[in-house]
């Protein structure tokens, strides 16, 4: 009797009956309620078909075939809550009723048949959530993206990989969110640069998550036989962390805030083996890190990826006390390239002479001719190790510019800066520079007339040939090897007797063995080319010296 009565209820006019009468159907429970409460799905109030549907939800299994058999042959529009309630109920058997209206006209009811898809679970229900995915409402998609990311399966990559670009934030946000429960490593490429680039802070956050997702299973044991004192097990850590490639940076990066130093370093190398912006984000908190083994394994990852950012980050270190950590950072720099000019011009300005020696001598190695003109400057520095090395940097770069400047060095005060410039004068082959450099043969340091004499052969000019002759009388062992590997250069036949003599083996020669040498391989190059055998071909001796210019 109370069955009927509330079956009456269910079709009173008044809204509260009807709503109590399907609260105490909820509370009986069993097949026969279930029963009369799918007599209230059509309901004309919208509260009364949503009470229905929530209290059939709660009766489970005693609903699924009076829900099914009663939406069997619906032919009215369909409420958003019937697809919600086969969701809810959780059986493959609701497919066919939820794949009749994937293609409804109400983008409202589309939706719900996606998060039932999604509530369901089964893998039969994926192709359906991928054309809901295509479909022209944003919200829709975003249904379909998040029970695509429930279900897991990795059909659903690619076409989630598509949507990572669309205009909408949350719809990038559902897709990165899908693509992280699904775990493929393939979208860890894809999440790295959203994570690193995305527009919204909401869409960073949910990318970051998702690759800590995905790499949960593969890169946490890696991680953990990164501390190993085995180091072969770290090897192998690294080996396969590079290999995991971007899905490992987000976990390193966490790495760099906890672990010891020598884990922070290693994750900075492997960050620098991965590449990519999502590594310089990471390692830009490394660069301030308080062990210096740390330092030189971020400076040396950002050189490798070469990135348009690491100059700006290396270049600091230039700065660091420990020459470790400054050298790391210099050659660092020096494979950036062209990036690092200008933070290293900006460099030239510190107040650290140590910072401006190391900045202009990097400038050097890079060769930019851009730079000459703020290198040259650098010649009238109140130290004299910023003037040698600045005249040596232009002396790599090679910019006629420079002429004047390194010629103006020759008088400097210190000997050292007099003999870089005189180097660097040869390096510029300028027959202008020809008088300058004779008249620096008189000077009163060895170092200074050796490198002239380099240079004046170098430049080629034959005025010198008489210069060097001279100079193999000179005391100095280092200004006798200049001045034979010079003649040879000018072609200096005239010379031959000499050099024979100075080549003779004691006891009739007194020459010491790199001079004897020397003199030697001078001879034959010289006889080869008068000879028209050859053209300055040799062998090139092993002098030893580390300051004298070899044959050109």
């Amino acid at each position: 009797m109370a069955l009927r009565r509330l079956v009456d209820d269910l079709g009173s006019p008044d809204v509260e009956t009807r709503l109590s009468a399907i609260a105490e159907l909820r509370h009986t429970g069993g097949p026969e309620a279930a029963g009369a409460l799918v007599l209230a799905l059509p309901d004309r109030d919208p509260l009364v078909r949503k009470a229905a549907a929530e209290a059939l939800a709660r009766l489970g299994g005693d609903a699924l075939a009076p829900v099914l058999q009663y939406l069997r042959n619906w032919d009215e529009p369909v409420d958003p809550v019937y697809p919600e309630l086969i969701g809810k109920l959780r059986s493959e058997q609701g497919l066919e009723f939820l794949g009749q209206h994937v293609a409804d006209p109400e983008p409202d009811v589309r939706a719900s048949v996606a998060r039932a898809l999604g509530s369901i679970g089964s893998r039969k229900g994926v192709q359906m959530l991928l054309d809901l995915l295509r479909d022209m409402v944003t919200g829709v998609r975003i249904a379909a993206a998040e029970s695509l990311g429930r279900i897991g399966d990795r059909k659903a990559v690619d076409p989630l990989l598509d949507e990572l670009a669309d205009d909408d934030p949350v719809m990038r946000g559902a897709a990165a969110r899908a693509l992280g429960r699904i775990g493929s490593r393939k979208a860890a490429d894809h999440l790295a640069r959203l994570a690193g680039e995305d527009p919204s802070s909401d869409v960073r956050a949910v990318a970051e998550d998702a690759i800590r997702h995905i790499s949960t299973h593969a890169v946490d044991p890696l991680l953990r036989l990164l501390a190993s004192d085995d180091p072969k097990q770290r090897i192998q850590a690294m080996t396969g962390l590079v290999g995991e490639g971007r899905a490992a940076v987000l976990p390193l990066r966490d790495l760099l805030e906890q672990g010891d130093p020598t884990a922070r370093a290693a994750a900075c190398e492997i960050l620098g083996a991965i590449g990519g912006q999502a590594s310089v984000d990471a390692l830009s908190r490394a660069v301030s890190d308080n062990d210096e083994r740390v330092l030189v394994a971020a400076a040396n990852a950002l050189g490798k990826i070469r990135d348009s950012r690491s100059a700006d980050l290396v270049a600091p270190l230039l700065e660091h006390d420990n020459s470790t950590v400054a050298g790391a950072a210099a050659d660092a720099l020096e494979r950036m390239g062209e990036s690092a000019v200008d933070p290293l011009i900006g460099m030239l300005n510190s107040e650290r002479v140590e910072t401006r020696i190391r900045a202009t001598d990097v400038l050097g190695r890079l060769r930019h001719k851009g730079s000459c003109r703020r290198l040259i400057t650098g010649l009238a520095d109140s130290t004299p190790w910023v003037r040698i090395v600045s005249a040596q940097a232009l002396g790599e770069i090679c910019e006629n510019r420079a002429f004047t400047p390194l010629s103006g060095a020759l008088k400097d005060r210190d000997p050292l800066v007099r003999a870089m410039a005189a180097e660097a004068l040869g390096k510029l082959c300028d027959y202008r520079a020809t008088m300058p450099l004779i008249a620096c043969l008189k000077d009163q340091h060895d170092i200074v007339r050796a490198n002239a004499l380099g240079a004046l052969a170098r430049i080629g000019n034959p005025v010198a040939k008489p210069y060097l002759v001279e100079a193999l009388e000179e005391d100095s062992t280092e200004t006798k090897l200049v001045a034979i590997e010079g003649l040879a250069m000018i072609h200096a036949a005239e010379a031959i007797p000499r050099l024979r003599k100075m080549a003779r083996r004691w006891p009739a020669g007194r020459e010491p063995a790199e001079v004897r040498e020397t003199a030697r391989w001078a001879v034959e190059i010289l006889e080869a080319r008068t000879a028209g055998l050859g053209s300055m071909e040799g062998e090139e001796p092993d002098t030893g010296s580390g300051s004298t210019p070899g044959p050109g």
